[in-house]
């Protein structure tokens, strides 16, 4: 039967385990006070037949807790490119081995997301908590570089640590080779929750990392620079960064990614805890069309009501905010953190 609906972006989490337990995870299970499950490979296998044969999706990005732990993901891999899907891989590197990327590339794996967080392997291996973390990561993205190019990204999660040396991190990974570059202001939730106060930037150090980033964008325009975590136009405009390409966060499911967990759980992104539906018990495209969805979703924050940038940056993260107060109806936390 062909499939009832058509979703451009899914991002598929293959697990919640991950070897990793960085201080900034936006993961709302992760807060370090019950152990992860491990993977379950079969369920996951049979979800991701399930999803696919509810709706066809242009892309599928594969992350987690961390996807490599998956030693079936290429399996799962070569699934979605027979269903017709693009697949991104969002990992943190550790697993990476040369054999893997090389069968990344041969199924036809078209992107790989490995966060760099400091040109110093110390703070880098503070934010992930795992000592040597920073020199595989390293490695995995000069392997990833040598076989997909510019299908190569670099997540910089920028927090109150390791903003002082972006300048350094950016030039590390022009030296790598890098050609795309996502830079995320750090987003409180997860494991992001305990250690707020010593990652979360004020809003002059913000804008000073994002000036930073700007001013290596301009040199060098043969990378490309994305910022994938919506921020209050309030806290800091777009419009001094125009080497920086900004997202912001809409609530149209048409023009959205969606995130699906190997548990057939969906919600709205992969920062947010709040599941709207199971595939098991209801197809994908009718939870997304469920009108007690798409009421959730159209709340307004009080305080954003009357503002003229409403339209355009939503109030920064919603998901955020259904992690710190519960409801997509509050504005970013940032707002008030900040």
């Amino acid at each position: 039967m062909k499939p009832s609906i058509h979703i451009g972006n899914i991002v598929y989490e293959l697990t919640e385990a991950c070897n990793q337990c960085c201080r900034f995870c936006y993961n709302y299970w992760r807060d370090g006070s019950t152990p992860l499950p491990p993977p379950a490979p079969r369920l996951v296998r049979k979800t991701l037949r399930k999803l696919l044969s509810q709706a066809s999706v242009s892309t599928i990005s594969f992350s987690g807790g961390e996807p490599m732990l998956l030693r079936s993901i290429h399996d799962l891999a070569m699934l979605a490119r027979f269903k017709g899907s693009n697949v991104n891989v969002l990992t943190n590197g550790g697993l990476l081995t040369d054999d893997a990327v090389t069968n990344f590339k041969n199924i036809g794996v078209g992107a790989v997301q490995i966060p760099l967080l400091s040109a110093d392997p110390a703070i880098h291996d503070f934010l992930t908590q795992v000592p040597g973390s920073w020199e595989k990561a390293v490695a995995a993205t000069r392997r990833a570089v040598a076989a997909f190019g510019k299908g190569v990204y670099t997540v910089l999660v920028i927090t109150k640590v390791n903003a002082p040396g972006v300048p350094e991190t950016l030039r590390l990974l022009g030296d790598l080779g890098v050609k795309g570059v996502m830079v995320n202001r750090f987003n409180i939730g997860g494991m992001g929750l305990k250690h707020c106060k010593e990652l979360l930037l004020d809003p002059a150090t913000l804008r000073k990392a994002f000036a930073d980033v700007e001013t290596f964008a301009a040199g060098h325009p043969d990378i490309r620079f994305v910022s994938g975590v919506c921020t209050p136009i309030c806290v800091m405009d777009s419009a001094p960064y125009p080497h920086i390409q900004f997202t912001y966060c809409t609530t149209d499911f048409t023009r959205r990614p969606v995130t699906v967990n190997y548990k057939g759980d969906v919600r709205f992104c992969n920062h947010s805890p709040y599941i709207l539906g199971n595939i098991y018990d209801k197809p994908v495209g009718e939870i997304l069309k469920d009108p007690d969805v798409i009421a959730r979703y159209a709340a307004v924050p009080d305080r954003c009501r009357d503002c003229a940038l409403l339209s355009k940056c939503n109030g920064g993260c919603r998901a955020a905010s259904e992690q710190v107060y519960g409801t997509f109806a509050e504005a970013d936390p940032l707002l008030v953190e900040a």
